[in-house]
């Protein structure tokens, strides 16, 4: 095992993440795991020349040679700090080993003394930037993976190292603190010395975009999701951040002290959309948002992106699929009869039309063509669209009506399916009921029509290589059925009738299901990061508020890479 937990106790964490994490007031969350941070940072300090690597200070150069600061680095880490500090993110510069030149006394008389120091650790606090790039700043593999890097806003996740502060040695008292050795008489020195370093760290690089070292990763939202209709959202208006503890138990939620070394502590940032207004306060824990492996043969993934119920599910998903709702009304237009020639003969009309037009939309009783949540039970969420128009001509002795019956409803999964994957169920038919009796003793003159349309299709999140996530058509059916209860005195009078809407339902728009739905999600979502370990969304799916989740992987480019962080 790579954790201390049981398998009892991770399969219930699993499936709390599901069933208890909330998003509370926000409109989106990026969640990522102490474990992730400290990924990426390894795998920075792995590339060559690197600031990260090596500390080569000489401020005063051949001016003053006795003084310096050299040491050879272990990857950087970062520890989420937790309970009444949980805005609180230490940067641990980690010294393998270091020399200390500097000088006793001042002046001529000032005398080069030198210290060593063994393998030690300077902890910094840092705030986490949110920074925005400007398009001509943005690399060129972000642009040709956004495709259109106009309709985008690129923004990255940063160290701000620009008020960091060295935490000083507290004596066992702050588990954060600094940790090193260094005698009293060159401690001013040292301290002047690691912030000429931080000065290196503060400095951006020559394109004028903070550098490299600073990076965590990018993400890509849209500018404007009405004009950019292939993201669902639009980039954040308001941010913010803290951290979260990974909780096993009840305490753990406001205790200080980090469980499992902290590994799985989770830096959140906070995002509002559309100008909404941020809640005063910060999120507060309910369920782990990440989850670390159980054993070698377990999965593992380092961070979630969470849309809210009203963002993603009801502003965007379902929201496009209403489409097929206006596609599928039944409009009746006339359904009346008169008598004619003093009675001895009858005129009649009946008529409609599928689908709903400019027109139509005008009238009050079209306008609202939304799914409604109908249903929330065993792991679904049922959202359905019911819309009946009838004209009934019933004076006199005779009769004409015609009614439309149109009835939709998608069913979401609560997480994933044993094919770890989120497959949400779409149905709906539209009926068409027309009835005429115009003449004949009894039920010799009466006749009816009824046409019906029926369709299915599953619709299918996922996660690919690229980092896009992928909404696809699958298995998608339609039928037509009809019947005619013909009339003894007019066999034929429907027929036309029910060739008119058969040819309408044939040439709908929903009638092909699968390119309707391809349309509609021609789009994808891209998450794309930096440092050359992208990011991919792996799995998508829902919990049980209705919130997207997206599981976050690391990508893997190649040999050279360095190991999935443990």
């Amino acid at each position: 095992m790579t954790e201390a937990i049981d398998q009892e106790t991770y399969k219930r964490l699993a499936a709390e993440r599901i069933t208890n994490t909330k998003i509370g007031a926000f409109d989106q969350l990026t969640i990522i795991s102490q474990r992730a941070i400290n990924g990426q940072l390894s795998h920075m300090w792995k590339t060559s020349g690197s600031i990260l690597r090596k500390i080569d200070i000489k401020p005063y150069g051949d001016d003053a040679p006795d003084y310096f600061f050299t040491a050879d680095l272990n990857p950087p880490t970062v520890n989420l700090s937790l309970g009444p500090n949980k805005q609180t993110v230490v940067f641990c510069i980690n010294i393998k080993s270091g020399t200390l030149g500097w000088y006793e006394g001042v002046g001529p008389k000032a005398k080069p003394m030198k210290e060593d120091l063994g393998p030690s650790r300077l902890a910094l606090r840092v705030n986490m930037a949110f920074d925005q790039l400007e398009k001509n700043l943005v690399p060129d593999y972000i642009q040709k993976a956004l495709v259109n890097v106009d309709d985008y806003s690129i923004g990255q996740l940063l160290f701000d190292f620009t008020t960091a502060d060295l935490i000083p040695k507290l004596n066992g008292i702050d588990k954060n603190e600094s940790d090193f050795t260094i005698s009293p008489k060159a401690e001013t020195s040292f301290y002047m010395l690691i912030e000429e370093y931080l000065g290196l760290l503060r400095q951006p690089d020559p394109s004028g975009r903070p550098a490299d070292h600073n990076i965590i990763h990018y993400t890509a939202t849209a500018k404007n999701s009405k004009v950019f209709t292939a993201a669902p959202t639009c980039a954040p208006t308001s941010l913010n951040f803290q951290n979260l503890p990974f909780v096993i138990k009840e305490a753990d939620k406001t205790s200080p002290n980090a469980v499992l070394e902290g590994k799985n502590s989770m830096l959140v940032y906070l995002q509002m959309t559309d100008n909404h207004k941020a809640p005063d306060e910060l999120l507060q824990p309910s369920a782990n948002w990440v989850m670390p492996p159980f054993d070698e043969t377990s999965e593992q993934y380092d961070g979630t992106v969470c849309l809210s119920r009203a963002s993603f599910l009801e502003g965007f998903l379902l929201s496009r699929l209403a489409s097929f709702n206006r596609d599928s009304t039944w409009v009746v237009d006339e359904a009346w009869w008169k008598a004619i020639d003093g009675g001895f003969k009858n005129e009649y009309l009946v008529y409609g039309h599928l689908g709903l037009t400019a027109k139509d939309l005008q009238d009050s009783f079209f306008q609202d063509y939304q799914f409604k949540l109908t249903r929330q039970d065993d792991k679904i969420r049922r959202y359905e669209y019911r819309k009946t128009h009838r004209k009934d001509d019933n004076h006199g002795l005779w009769r004409v009506y015609q009614e439309g019956r149109a009835w939709n409803a998608i069913e979401i999964p609560e997480g994933l399916d044993s094919s770890a994957k989120c497959v949400m169920k779409l149905i709906g038919s539209t009926e068409v009921e027309t009835y005429l009796h115009l003449d004949g003793m009894g039920e010799i003159g009466k006749t009816t029509c009824t046409v019906k349309c029926t369709w299915e299709a599953s619709l299918v999140l996922d996660g690919i290589d690229d980092g896009e996530l992928k909404i696809t058509a699958q298995t998608p059916t339609t039928t037509i059925a009809s019947s005619v209860d013909e009339s003894f005195r007019y066999p034929d009078i429907l027929n036309d009738t029910k060739a008119r809407c058969e040819a309408m339902f044939q040439h709908n728009n929903f009638y092909d299901i699968k390119a309707g739905l391809e349309k509609l999600f021609s789009g994808s979502w891209a998450f794309v990061f930096a440092q050359g370990r992208d990011f991919f969304i792996d799995k998508a799916c829902f919990n049980r508020e209705g919130d997207l989740l997206c599981q976050l992987k690391y990508k893997s480019q190649g040999s050279g890479n360095p190991v999935q962080p443990k």
